[in-house]
């Protein structure tokens, strides 16, 4: 069995070539039936040779996702959780527990849904606690061991795991424990202030939702001069006491002396609250100016983004060439210099372009890497020819020299060099 993990224009594909021949009941159910957090198979047969595709598309698989090492606790218990009901939903449709392929390279998860899925292939027959086991070493590798709650977790399930006895009634009783554990703490979890980390400059401002929330309140106009009256009064008071603000004639108060005093105490309280009041507004021109630098990089990346096809196994550089020579004299020589090539009638994701309208958008694809120059069909219309035989979609057929090819009724002969 050869599986392999390619990404093709429309998304990520999984590949798995030389299976032997056997019973189809669970791809074929579903072919029909979408089960939740499980992937079915579309199955072709080429050169008497079962092949097997899953359409994984933007998902990423679970090795990726440990590797980034930023998972909690409550978060790998929630995917396990996953992986119990997946396990619990193969029974109520009658699949066999055993055909998932429990792998970490080929188990995927879904971001934005954050729902797991794991592919099925009929004839598999492995044990699930083994591959629950395989699945705990290699987070193992990556987890934080300082968690001491992941760790117990984590080393409990593998124990488990290893246990001849395993069931999915155990591996559910445990999780459920754990779970009552962590609720204590999960409440006490919500009710902290969340904080929004802003960064400038490589440094971090902390806001927290309180203080975000008293930013929304309305000001009251006559709040802010509350203190400085009463400061001002009791001052008054004791300069009243001391004689400072006396009419030496009559004994009472000196109007002009308190005259003068007021106004001191207004432009003081002015002069400090217009202080803060520039200081906040700086403070907020730096949160505004932050969230937009974030916006800017994420859209910057986004933008650095491109739709060109990659094989994920690495391969060894080799020079080569491939020129296609048309039987119709009339047409151009296709000369094939990067890998990978795409020929089509898109003008906007084609590298050599064909209008007729025979050919597909994107009609067949051809990659180098260290195993020679492969031609792969990408779902034409009207299909892909290599010496008179229509290959299957995403099929990869090695081309030699002298090979005569059809993209549908267009017929090139191969030249070579390597």
């Amino acid at each position: 069995m050869r599986i392999a993990l390619l990404q093709e224009l429309e998304g990520r594909i999984l590949q798995i070539d030389e299976l032997e021949e056997v019973g189809r009941f669970g791809s074929e159910m579903l072919k029909y039936n979408v089960v939740q957090g499980i992937l079915g198979a579309e199955l072709y047969n080429i050169d008497q040779e079962l092949q097997c595709l899953y359409r994984v598309r933007d998902m990423i698989s679970l090795n990726e996702y440990f590797e980034r090492g930023n998972m909690n606790m409550i978060q790998f218990s929630d995917l396990l959780e996953q992986l119990v009901q997946i396990l619990t939903r193969c029974q109520e449709y009658f699949l066999d527990e055993k055909n998932l392929l429990l792998q970490c390279d080929y188990m995927f998860l879904d971001e934005k849904q954050q729902q797991l899925q794991i592919p099925y292939l009929d004839g598999y027959n492995k044990k699930v606690n083994e591959g629950i086991s395989r699945l705990l070493e290699k987070f193992m590798d990556t987890m934080n061991h300082q968690d001491k709650e992941l760790a117990f977790l984590v080393y409990g399930l593998h124990r488990l795991s290893r246990d001849s006895h395993f069931d999915l009634n155990k591996l559910s009783v445990f999780l459920d424990e754990n779970k009552k554990k962590a609720a204590p703490e999960r409440s006490v979890d919500r009710k902290e202030k969340r904080e929004v980390l802003l960064e400038d400059d490589n440094h971090f401002r902390v806001f927290s939702e309180a203080e975000k929330k008293s930013e929304q309140k309305p000001e009251q106009p006559w709040g802010k001069w509350v203190v400085p009256a009463v400061v001002s009064v009791v001052i008054g008071f004791i300069l009243y006491q001391a004689g400072i603000i006396q009419d030496p004639v009559s004994g009472g108060v000196d109007l002009r002396r308190c005259s003068i005093l007021v106004v001191v105490f207004l432009v003081a309280a002015y002069c400090y609250y217009k202080k803060e009041s520039i200081s906040h507004d700086q403070t907020r021109k730096l949160v505004r100016e932050a969230e937009k630098e974030t916006k800017d990089n994420t859209m910057q990346l986004v933008s650095t983004c491109t739709d060109e096809t990659v094989t994920l196994e690495q391969t060894e550089e080799e020079n080569w060439m491939v020129n296609l020579i048309p039987q119709d004299w009339h047409r151009p020589e296709i000369k094939i210099r990067k890998s990978p090539f795409f020929i089509g009638k898109d003008g906007s994701k084609a590298d050599e372009i064909i209008g007729e309208g025979e050919v597909s958008r994107i009609h067949v694809k051809i990659v180098a890497d260290a195993q020679g120059v492969f031609m792969i069909d990408q779902e034409s219309t009207n299909g892909t020819f290599v010496n008179g035989r229509r290959l299957v979609p995403w099929e990869r057929c090695r081309l030699e020299d002298g090979d005569m090819i059809g993209i549908s009724s267009i017929y090139y002969k191969v030249e070579l060099y390597s």
